[in-house]
């Protein structure tokens, strides 16, 4: 029977460039959650400055520890490298791999990327009870990006239901029991041309249909939200909106993120819980820091989300073009002055954005002359 005064263990993954997401992790765990906490940072090469920063936090938080444990970066590099990978996955997620062998006397764990901002009692994740399963994991289902013959080249149950591994409920004396790091990596070399979404994929073959499936509230993605602005059935928009309003952790799983752009581009969707993030973010001492990225990132995210799309590299020159299957123009980029437009087919001024004061704010128009929005820095 687990009782509130139960310490809360918690693992989280970074190396110096993510330092300032470990911050905004902790502050909005503490800042949401009753018991105390303790935070297992595996960490690539944090900085001394950055874990002194990270520490400063205990003046407004007096309900957590943390302890860093540093990984060996060429174990994550020797892992990462046999297996073909989506190109924003770093050899550090594969770091949370490495929790059952560095906690084989646990029996709970969760597991936290550090893109997401704590909205509810985490303890409420804590205290789940696992069973006799290993893992507990939410599912991604219909709405994960993988291709048609991804389960049979898998060899995965047609019932498993895929899962997202940015936030997991695990007990790592089990799966230390289990040998997990030397299954996945035999899972890592016989279907290494099949994988696509690195340590995910192999978390998932791994399962394979046996693991404990949390609700959304625990692992609220964007593509979650998304279906509610889409779909037909009142049943799913109802169970999503539920889920929504006892929200526990909010994840930013996709590019998509508070401190690069507060839209989903495409769709011109304003990301839900930015607000909550730059609040969290305004309790660290890194707020300068996530302004600065905003402002650095946010002007080019257009470019980047058509450059993932089609695959193809966008140059910083004063016209970009880009072409589909290498010779059919699709769109050209062109900037002038303080000016930037995007045009279909190379005549079709379809997007364009205009930076005024000093570049503290953008006008974004829809062919060239209907104001959508203005994102101001």
């Amino acid at each position: 029977m687990k009782t509130n005064n139960e310490i809360i263990n918690i693992c989280i993954a970074s190396d110096n460039n993510f330092a300032p997401l470990v911050a905004t992790t902790i502050a909005s765990i503490c800042l949401n959650t009753t018991r105390r906490v303790k935070f297992w940072c595996l960490e690539t090469n944090i900085s001394d400055l950055n874990k002194h920063l990270i520490a400063t936090l205990h003046q407004k938080f007096d309900n957590f520890e943390i302890e860093y444990i540093s990984i060996e970066k060429q174990l994550l590099d020797n892992f990462a490298k046999k297996l073909f990978v989506f190109e924003r996955i770093s050899a550090d997620a594969y770091s949370r791999l490495f929790i059952p062998d560095l906690f084989p006397n646990l029996d709970k764990m969760i597991y936290l990327d550090v893109d997401i901002v704590a909205m509810g009692d985490i303890g409420n994740l804590y205290d789940i009870h696992l069973g006799d399963y290993a893992i507990g994991a939410i599912p991604e289902g219909e709405y994960a990006a993988l291709p048609k013959t991804w389960r049979s080249d898998m060899e995965i149950n047609p019932n498993h239901k895929y899962f997202n591994s940015g936030v997991l409920l695990m007990n790592p004396k089990k799966l230390h029991q289990e040998k997990f790091l030397d299954r996945l990596a035999q899972i890592a070399n016989k279907y290494a041309d099949a994988i696509l979404y690195g340590d995910q994929d192999l978390l998932n073959k791994y399962a394979d249909y046996n693991y404990l499936e949390l609700p959304w509230r625990f692992n609220m993605m964007g593509l979650v939200l998304e279906r509610t602005l889409y779909t037909d059935d009142p049943q799913l928009r109802e169970q999503i909106n539920t889920e929504y309003k006892n929200i526990v952790i909010r994840h930013f799983e996709s590019g998509c993120k508070p401190w690069v752009t507060d839209r989903f581009w495409i769709k011109n969707i304003k990301i839900k819980n930015s607000a909550e993030f730059w609040a969290v973010a305004a309790m660290t001492p890194y707020l300068t820091w996530f302004e600065r990225q905003y402002q650095l990132k946010s002007a080019d995210y257009a470019q980047n989300v058509i450059k993932s799309m089609l695959g193809t590299n966008i140059s910083k020159s004063k016209i970009s073009s880009v072409r589909l299957f290498g010779f059919l123009p699709l769109m050209r980029i062109r900037h002038h002055n303080k000016k930037t437009q995007f045009m279909l087919f190379n005549i079709i001024p379809i997007l364009s954005y205009k930076v005024k004061n000093a570049g503290k704010k953008k006008v974004w128009r829809l062919f060239d002359f209907i104001t959508i929005f203005i994102t101001k820095y």
